[in-house]
């Protein structure tokens, strides 16, 4: 074996000298076997992945797709799932590349090649790319008529079918979280919707619903203190996991499927008191499945699928990847609990129930 690659494989070697030496070595007669030592590396300790990246890229090159695809399941940076998908749409399977391009344009709108990729694939599926969010300005007029008892203190999220505020209930003075729908004509039955299911489905790990105005286009909901998800992702998951899982189990076992589990809809009472809101697009498990969110939505609803449990999974194995992006620690535990429930639909848990007890065995 040569020094080069005794250096490439050396455990103190930083990644920007193994990206160098990795491609001295890739233009000499022991590229394969750097390949497949590395590779056998990634097995037993994750690659970095930019020298994954690279390593990937030389499996393309010599046109071993398949295995380059499969090194790339667990990766989770844009340029890995560039490449993964690229592999997977000339493999033919479209959806679960437009899936991991929407991972990437959700970062980054502008990442270069993403939206022309991800207009391309959608078309060869025969859908369109999302909508643009309304313009929601009547919503901020419409909080101000006199039937609504709420004080507005701030806007916290908003979104293509509403904004949510913070609001004090002038009454009872209690603080609210209060959801404007921004076309209350349209979306009449929407809120009805949103408002009934969650509470069908209320209890533990469910957001409370308050109150509902149909013909003013308002919900109000229990006040989460910390928030939203989205803005906590560092809060460690083993706060919230299991908590948020148990409440896909309880939507699941009444036959229901939330379809939008993503951070922005997971809120926290407390670290440990995760809620799922926004029952919007809820369906009847076989009932055919609505548009989704960016990013969240899994390759087998692209494809037509009904509505499944299976694609909540999915979406909470896409919010476990967000936290473990930006929590190195988290490695170990959670991304390959994350990489099962985003990955071949045969062995993704098929609903919350097989979830926790995944979840329960960690």
């Amino acid at each position: 074996m040569s020094d080069t690659l005794d250096r490439l494989l050396a455990d103190t070697t930083s990644v920007e000298e193994a990206l160098r030496l990795f491609a001295i070595v890739r233009m000499t007669p022991e590229e394969g076997r750097a390949v497949d030592l590395l590779l056998a590396r990634d097995t037993r300790q994750p690659l970095p992945e930019p020298l994954l990246v690279a390593v990937a890229s030389a499996l393309v090159d010599r046109g071993e797709e398949t295995t380059a695809a499969r090194a790339l399941v667990r990766a989770s940076s844009s340029p890995a799932l560039m490449l993964r998908a690229d592999v997977l749409a000339r493999s033919g399977d479209a959806p679960t590349a437009v899936a991991l391009v929407e991972r990437v344009l959700l970062r980054d709108i502008d990442w270069p090649g993403a939206r022309e990729r991800h207009a391309r694939w959608l078309q060869a599926l025969g859908l369109r790319p999302p909508v643009p969010s309304p313009d929601a300005s009547a919503a901020t007029l419409m909080t101000s008529a006199p039937e609504a008892p709420f004080r507005l203190l701030r806007e916290v999220g908003r979104g293509g079918a509403g904004a949510v505020y913070e609001a004090q209930d002038r009454d009872l003075g209690r603080e609210v979280a209060l959801k404007i729908y921004h076309r209350p004509d349209r979306d009449r039955a929407q809120l009805l919707h949103e408002a009934r299911v969650a509470v069908a489905l209320g209890g533990e790990g469910i957001v409370r619903v308050l109150d509902v105005d149909p013909e003013h286009g308002w919900l109000a909901m229990e006040w989460a203190p910390l928030g939203a998800l989205r803005g906590r992702l560092g809060e460690p998951i083993e706060h919230w996991a299991a908590g948020l899982a148990s409440a896909l189990a309880r939507v699941h076992a009444e036959g229901w499927v939330h379809h939008d589990v993503k951070p922005a809809n997971v809120l926290l009472r407390s670290p440990d008191q995760p809620l799922l809101t926004d029952f919007g697009t809820a369906r009847r498990a076989g009932q055919p499945s609505p548009p989704g969110s960016l990013g969240f939505v899994s390759p087998e609803r692209l494809s037509g699928r009904a509505s499944d449990p299976r694609d909540d999974v999915y979406g909470f194995g896409r919010v476990l990847e967000e936290a473990a992006d930006v929590q190195p620690g988290a490695y170990s535990r959670w991304v390959e609990l994350a990489a099962a429930c985003t990955g071949p639909d045969a062995a993704r848990p098929r609903d919350g129930v097989e979830l926790v007890g995944r979840i329960g065995r960690r």
